[in-house]
């Protein structure tokens, strides 16, 4: 009974001093490097900058929401999760805000699909995006701020179905025309055909366009193509050149 007594003790000893040295060895661990992942469009260096990594520094003294707030505080990051890796790392993963239009000022800015005003000159990649236009509410538009105007939320919010319905329509989308609570306009990129697109039932009118695009507008050409006018229920009006009444499409 003794020796079985003897041998639970042992044990106990032995876990209790497992546990007191991996503690030890954890608290001696020191910050040697940080990774960073999910970034496409802020430079990896820039975001270690921003971390502001304390290297050399104990790995458990590290202050984890003082790094997501300092990486937090690029425009471009829309979240940033931070944790510790055994032995010796930070690893950060961001999601990033991306553009989705532009709006000319002096300086053009980008939007992304929340509203949220982003700078130009901060992404490397310069990116190929619709002009939003016809804005006439005096709005300042500062950086990192959301735009409220009703026009323009309607309007990012179009340009965010299309991509997702339908990727490759939204390439051939050069500029998207508000008009102060009226009708808002598409611009094709090419030729430079007006879409009147409306308001509201965004998903279902462009489906109707792209199957229209694809197989109407693809064999009469663009070029002689006139407006393409989405606001019926259940068809399409398009007029062409020397065309003497709008052709209704189903």
């Amino acid at each position: 009974m003794k020796s079985k007594k003897s041998g639970v003790l042992a044990l106990v000893t032995l876990v209790v001093l497992v546990i007191i040295a991996a503690n030890a060895w954890k608290s001696s661990l020191k910050v040697k490097q940080v990774k960073v992942e999910g970034n496409r469009i802020v430079a990896t260096n820039e975001i270690v900058q921003l971390m502001q990594a304390p290297f050399g520094t104990l790995l458990y003294k590290a202050d984890l929401t003082s790094i997501q707030k300092n990486v937090l505080s690029h425009y471009y990051i829309k979240d940033a999760v931070v944790e510790r890796n055994l032995p010796n790392t930070i690893r950060v993963t961001v999601k990033e805000r991306i553009p989705i239009a532009i709006i000319n000022r002096s300086e053009p800015l980008y939007l992304d699909d929340e509203g949220v005003v982003l700078p130009r000159s901060v992404a490397k990649k310069m990116f190929d995006l619709p002009v939003i236009s016809g804005i006439t509410t005096p709005e300042q538009l500062l950086l990192g701020s959301h735009v409220t105007q009703p026009d323009v939320l309607e309007a990012l919010q179009l340009l965010a179905v299309v991509k997702i319905v339908n990727r490759p329509l939204s390439y051939n989308i050069s500029e998207i025309q508000v008009r102060n609570g009226g009708d808002i306009v598409l611009f094709a990129a090419e030729s430079g055909v007006p879409i009147i697109f409306g308001r509201g039932d965004m998903a279902n009118k462009i489906a109707r366009l792209e199957v229209f695009w694809d197989t109407i507008v693809r064999t009469r050409g663009p070029q002689n193509l006139q407006y393409i006018d989405l606001r019926y229920k259940d068809q399409i009006v398009a007029r062409w050149t020397n065309d003497q009444s709008p052709a209704k499409t189903i």
